[in-house]
């Protein structure tokens, strides 16, 4: 008997259903017109937020969608010996359409220069703008400006290692070139005259911000001229970080009442001699209660901060003890400088104090001296009602502090230092219970107590 060929049998079916991938359609090509433009903007600035390839994909949807996305995702362009040049050649291209959407411009001139403004978009773009800088001399001169005229949204400028100095002339074309711009930084750079800078700023009547970090002027004479030039009055943030610091501080003091919006001060120096301590101490009493928020490196003798009746935030950052208890320190480096400025604030408006404690050394608690009744004393004092925080940088005095918080002044301060120590006991893997919270609390009160 012969058999045939044998029969194709069907493969056994699964019972499973398989997994199908969803189909992908293209979006409809009226959608830029079905949507409201302004839909769009607030879709692209959420996902700018957290999702940059999603960003980099919308900014190749279509012409419409390419300005919003760009925005974001090329804020800040870095500009040195290296790639200034075939910048712009690039801006100057006919089919270029970057200017529309820079903002900030940062010029360098040193091989060495570390900037210390990190932008996270500028370092997620696929093109590479930020290019390391030569060893070559770089001059920022008229003409540079000029040409960087043609950045439409520009609104901030930083300068960074010019140590060949901003001649008169580029000084002139920075004012012309530039009346709307809001913030302008300065890092290690020089000016002809001290008369030169003040004469160019006064001129930038638009700036919201001002950063000076040692910047240096070959001449400090300051104009007799009987004309009053005012400084921008809607200035809201000041950073100095040079020395000297006097002179500025003398110029700012004269004509604090130009300030109308001013409410930050940060003042940084480890080079401060006794006539710049006396000129900060003038200008920060002049400017009084306009100032909200103040960073020093420590509480200098002179300053006295009861005249800031509306201060917000007090940073210390540079606070320093030495590891022998009986070694000479200043006041403002021990435990009673501590308490000399909390004693000076009467502002109802403070919020954060906070002192950063160097840690140069290995401190205990007992090193640091703290009189926790003479504290609990003072943070008594009605004006410190609103007070949410103040920490020393050093987890076991944080604590101390923000429970005796909570136990003088009570309120939602009992809430917010239980979800802390939640929130830290998920992050160690272990959870807490409310009475483990609430006994830990006790302990730490009567440890201050």
């Amino acid at each position: 008997m012969m058999l045939g060929p044998p029969v194709p049998t069907e493969p056994p079916r699964s019972i499973l259903r398989r997994r199908q991938p969803p189909p992908i359609t293209p979006l409809s090509p009226d959608i830029c017109r079905r949507l409201p433009s302004e839909v769009i903007h607030i879709i692209i600035e959420r996902i700018a937020c957290f999702d940059v390839p999603t960003l980099r994909a919308c900014s190749l949807v279509c012409k419409s969608w390419l300005p919003v996305s760009r925005w974001h995702l090329i804020p800040t362009v870095s500009l040195g010996s290296k790639n200034i040049k075939s910048f712009l050649r690039l801006l100057e291209s006919p089919y270029s359409t970057i200017s529309q959407s820079i903002h900030h411009v940062s010029i360098q001139s040193d091989s060495n220069a570390i900037s210390h403004r990190k932008s996270r978009e500028s370092r997620i773009y696929p093109l590479d703008l930020i290019v390391g800088l030569g060893a070559f001399p770089f001059t920022c001169d008229e003409t540079l400006l000029r040409r960087l005229t043609r950045f439409p949204a520009l609104t901030s400028l930083s300068f960074s290692w010019l140590r060949e100095g901003l001649a008169l002339p580029t000084s002139n074309a920075l004012v012309q070139g530039f009346p709307g711009l809001t913030k302008i930084e300065f890092r290690t750079c020089t000016f002809t005259s001290f008369e030169q800078f003040t004469h160019m700023i006064c001129a930038l009547q638009n700036l919201r911000c001002l950063a000076l970090m040692d910047v240096t002027w070959d001449d400090l004479r300051r104009s007799e001229s009987p004309t009053h030039q005012a400084l921008p009055p809607h200035l809201e943030t000041l950073e100095l970080y040079l020395s000297p610091i006097g002179h500025i501080c003398t110029w700012i003091g004269d004509h604090s009442s130009d300030l109308e919006d001013l409410q930050t001060v940060n003042l940084c120096s480890a080079f401060w001699e006794d006539l710049d301590s006396m000129e900060i101490a003038w200008m920060l009493r002049r400017l009084g209660s306009k100032v909200k928020h103040l960073s020093l490196p420590w509480h200098l003798p002179e300053v006295d901060l009861s005249h800031h009746t509306e201060l917000q935030t007090l940073r210390i950052s540079h606070l320093w003890f030495k590891p022998i208890p009986d070694s000479p320190a200043e006041e403002c480096f021990t435990a009673k400088g501590i308490q000399k400025t909390l004693l000076q604030l009467n502002s109802y408006q403070i919020r954060n104090i906070d002192f950063r404690v160097l840690t140069l050394f290995q401190l205990t608690e007992n090193e640091l001296g703290l009189d926790w009744e003479k504290m609990w004393k003072i943070l008594s004092r009605k004006c410190f009602a609103q007070l949410q925080s103040i920490t020393f940088g050093l987890s076991a005095y944080d604590k101390k502090l923000r429970f005796m918080l909570k136990k003088i002044w009570g309120g939602n301060r009992q809430m917010e230092s239980i979800d802390d120590t939640r929130r830290h006991s998920r992050r160690s893997g272990r959870r807490l219970t409310r009475s483990q919270v609430d006994e830990v609390g006790q302990e730490l009160t009567g440890a201050a107590l």
